[in-house]
């Protein structure tokens, strides 16, 4: 049987580690066709490559990213995945630097909004498509160290939610996923190349992997066009919230 991700046009964002990675590899082996961004030129190069995908190396976030999107892509997709996305730092608001707000507000945010903006249209004017937002299960909740991360990822929800309300009824499904811990490189961004600090949020329990996420990812897609999983919210079994974490052996 044939999959219906098959020849689909796919845009994913933050492709080149990670959630984003791990999904464009699980998408391309069920036969999706895919536009792969990320900042990171080498490593995009060379996914793109394995994958047989076209890939744009741009910041998210850049001022003329829409525009060399168009230019190298078209804003014509079946599904857009907006998977780019970092947090910077564990300080408290008192301590924290705003430079790394803006940069977190831009990237989680902003580029999110703009991008859905501009490939948006394209699929109301077809009656069909996908997008699927990955937050985070800081949009839900909050933790201290976490303020300008948290209020990103909320926007995000709160976003998707009434994006899902106006899509409502034109075959456009509207999604997203909220992971707790999984071990990629984010926090290894959050910490600034601090490998031991990053490995220490992982300590002692098994987190959730890139792969996790892009199975479900793959579900969610993968459902008939009159089921639309609005949300899921997926953490590692020895994780019951954004502070409460059992170390130690199941």
């Amino acid at each position: 049987m044939s999959s219906p991700l098959k020849n689909l046009r796919i845009l994913i964002t933050g492709a080149s580690s990670g959630i984003g990675l791990a999904t464009a590899r699980a998408l391309s082996a069920h036969g999706a066709q895919l536009c792969l961004v990320a900042r990171r030129e080498d490593r995009l190069r060379d996914l793109a490559k394995e994958l047989k995908a076209q890939y744009l190396a741009h910041d998210v976030a850049a001022e003329g990213f829409i525009d060399e999107l168009k230019r190298s892509f078209g804003t014509d997709f079946d599904v857009l995945i907006n998977n780019a996305g970092l947090a910077l730092g564990r300080d408290t608001v008192e301590a924290s630097n705003p430079q790394d707000w803006q940069q977190m507000m831009d990237v989680n945010v902003s580029a999110l909004f703009r991008l859905t903006h501009a490939v948006l249209p394209g699929m109301l004017a077809r009656q069909q498509g996908d997008i699927l937002n990955v937050c985070s299960i800081a949009g839900h909740v909050t933790y201290p160290g976490g303020a300008v991360y948290c209020a990103a990822k909320h926007a995000v929800w709160a976003f998707t939610k009434v994006l899902r309300e106006e899509t409502c009824g034109r075959n456009v499904r509207v999604m997203q996923i909220s992971p707790g811990m999984v071990e990629t490189e984010f926090s290894v961004v959050r910490f600034r190349g601090d490998q031991q600090t990053a490995d220490a949020v992982y300590a002692g329990m098994e987190p959730l992997s890139g792969t996790d996420i892009a199975r479900q990812i793959q579900f969610m897609l993968e459902q008939p066009r009159h089921v639309c999983i609005d949300e899921i919210t997926t953490m590692p079994t020895q994780q019951g919230s954004a502070t409460t974490v059992r170390r130690g052996s199941l």
